[in-house]
């Protein structure tokens, strides 16, 4: 049986890992993809990963964890 998650749901379920993109980053964060891109130039947000020319996304947990407080640069 195959079960559809809410966002509210994923935010509650820190095992779960997933990609995702420059949207539902800002929804996350309420921060618009120009600064996230100067933050993450300067070491203050965590890095994008590039699948394709015209895919870059963020690992969820990575996004989290600078929301709570708890992100560490690599």
């Amino acid at each position: 049986m195959i079960k559809i998650m809410s966002k509210d749901e994923l935010l509650l379920e820190p095992e779960i890992d997933r990609m995702i993109k420059e949207g539902e980053c800002k929804w996350l964060t309420s921060i618009g993809a120009s600064t996230r891109h100067y933050m993450i130039k300067m070491g203050r947000f965590p890095k994008r990963y590039v699948y394709g020319p015209k895919t870059k996304l963020y690992r969820l947990s990575e996004v989290q964890a600078w929301v709570n407080g708890t992100w560490k640069p690599e």
